[in-house]
């Protein structure tokens, strides 16, 4: 988590307010927008590789067994959890606190992803 969430977001949030740095209901829906379409879609993968990998069994073929099957469950129980969430993140907390906020949220999502990848 905190090797590979925690750089990530911290990078991923500096481009996401350059690209909408007024902190207002307009700019925290265009970041929701590119966060939700590019980095949650692209980092389920990276979750599930990076479980097998630490569980020490990474295999690329059971890993593209287990995208076909979770990808899009898990795409869509992310949008349920983060879209709420980022907006009031994007909306409401300071930039500064929006990494901490973001790993409050995803350790309870991590839990959830956890389940799903071992079942």
């Amino acid at each position: 988590g905190g090797v590979l969430v925690g750089p990530a977001l911290h990078h991923w949030y500096s481009f996401l307010i350059r690209l909408a740095p007024v902190q207002n209901t307009s700019g925290a829906l265009k970041r929701l927008a590119v966060d939700q379409c590019i980095f949650a879609p692209a980092f389920i993968p990276v979750f599930f590789s990076g479980l097998q990998f630490l569980d020490g069994n990474f295999d690329m073929d059971q890993l593209r067994r287990k995208l076909k099957r979770d990808y899009k469950e898990t795409l869509i129980a992310n949008w349920a959890v983060w879209i709420p969430a980022m907006m009031v993140n994007f909306r409401f907390v300071p930039q500064h606190y929006q990494v901490l906020y973001s790993n409050a949220v995803g350790f309870c999502w991590n839990i959830f992803l956890s389940a799903i990848s071992h079942k």
